[in-house]
C-alpha cells in the first residue's frame, strides 16, 4: 500500500540535512532512506532533493513510500535453491537475472534479500564474491562477519576455487590455454575494456565440447575481476552467447555463463567442501540448439 509522510521544519531543525531529519524526526532506518533516495521518494517543498541538502525553517519534507510491485513480491516469495548449508555459511544456485546483493537498481529483489527473508531476518547474510546479474550458478554467503572474513581470505589467496562453463562463439585454436590481459573501466559505461593501465587478468580455459562455430569451455580464474571472463573472451574473438554487452546475442535471454562448481574449506572446522550446480534449462536448450546446427544427434 502506498504511504505518504509529511514533516514541517521548525526553527530547531533549521540547517539540518534531510537525512538527519528523516532519521531523527520520522524514525526511518538507513535502508528505508536508501530505498527512498533511489526511488525519488524524498521531496522538499515539492522538489526532489539530495538527502545531504540542508533544510530551513518553514520547509516541508514529503516522503512517499512507493507500492512494492507484484514482480518484486513474487520474487521475494520464491524458494531458495540451497546447495549446501551449515552454521557458518550457505551456498545457493543463483538464477540468471537475479543480483547477488542489493544495489540502487535492485533494493529488494536480490539473492541476499531473498536469503534474509528465508531466514526470517535472524542474522545478516554476507555475499563472499559475486556473480554478474546475467550469470547463473554457485554463489556463497556467510552467516556471520568472522565467517565472511575467513572465507574472503580463502578467495584472495586462491584456496577457494570456482569452475565456470561458458558457451562462446567460434572455435578455439587450442584445446586448452591461458589468456592474460589487463581490464579497465570504460568511462561512462558498464563494459570493461582491455588496455594498458588496467587490472591484470589471468584466465584458464579448457575446451569441453566444440561444434560448428561454437565452443563450450570450462573456465577457471587466477584473478577475480569484474567481467573478467565476459570481456576477456570477447576481446580474444569469442564472446559469450547472449552477452549483448560484449557483442553476441544469439536469441538467449541471459549470458551463457554458469558457475558450475565451488571448492572451499569450512572456515572453522577445516573440512573440504565441494558443491556443484546443474546448468539452467535455458543454457541446456542453447547447447541442444548448437549441437543440432552442427549435425549432432540431440
Amino acid at each position: 500500500m502506498r504511504k505518504e509522510l509529511e514533516f514541517k521544519v521548525t526553527g530547531r531543525q533549521d540547517g539540518l540535512p534531510v537525512k538527519k531529519i528523516l532519521a531523527l524526526e520520522l524514525g526511518l532506518s538507513r535502508r528505508e532512506i536508501s530505498r527512498l533516495k533511489f526511488t525519488g521518494g524524498i521531496r522538499v517543498n515539492g522538489a526532489q532533493v539530495r538527502i545531504t541538502e540542508s533544510v530551513h525553517d518553514g520547509d516541508t519534507i514529503q516522503v512517499v513510500f512507493a507500492e512494492q510491485d507484484s514482480a518484486h513480491a513474487a520474487r521475494l516469495s520464491q524458494s531458495v535453491d540451497i546447495l549446501y548449508e551449515d552454521e557458518d555459511l550457505v551456498i545457493v544456485n543463483k538464477p540468471a537475472g537475479m543480483p547477488c546483493h542489493p544495489s540502487h537498481m535492485h533494493l529488494d529483489d536480490d539473492m541476499g534479500t531473498l536469503l534474509a527473508a528465508h531466514y526470517g531476518g535472524r542474522f545478516t547474510v554476507r555475499a563472499v564474491g559475486r556473480l554478474d546479474l546475467p550469470v547463473s550458478g554457485v554463489m556463497l554467503y556467510a552467516k556471520s562477519q568472522p565467517a565472511a572474513a575467513r572465507l574472503s581470505r580463502q578467495k584472495d589467496t586462491g584456496e577457494m576455487q570456482k569452475r565456470y562453463l561458458a558457451a562462446v562463439s567460434g572455435t578455439m585454436e587450442q584445446s586448452e590455454g591461458v589468456l592474460q590481459y589487463t581490464l579497465k573501466k570504460k568511462e561512462g559505461q558498464r563494459a570493461r575494456i582491455v588496455g594498458k593501465g588496467g587490472q591484470q587478468c589471468i584466465t584458464h580455459y579448457r575446451v569441453v565440447e566444440q561444434g560448428k562455430d561454437w565452443s563450450l569451455l570450462e573456465v577457471t580464474l587466477e584473478t577475480g575481476r569484474s567481467h573478467q571472463i565476459r570481456a576477456g573472451l570477447a576481446y580474444f574473438g569469442h564472446p559469450l552467447f547472449g552477452d549483448t554487452l560484449y557483442g553476441e546475442d544469439r536469441s538467449i535471454y541471459h549470458t551463457a555463463l554458469h558457475c558450475a562448481s565451488l571448492d572451499l574449506v569450512q572456515p572453522f572446522s577445516g573440512k573440504k567442501i565441494h558443491v556443484e550446480a546443474e546448468l539452467p534449462e535455458e543454457f541446456q536448450k542453447l547447447l541442444e540448439q548448437l549441437r543440432k546446427e552442427s549435425g549432432y544427434a540431440v
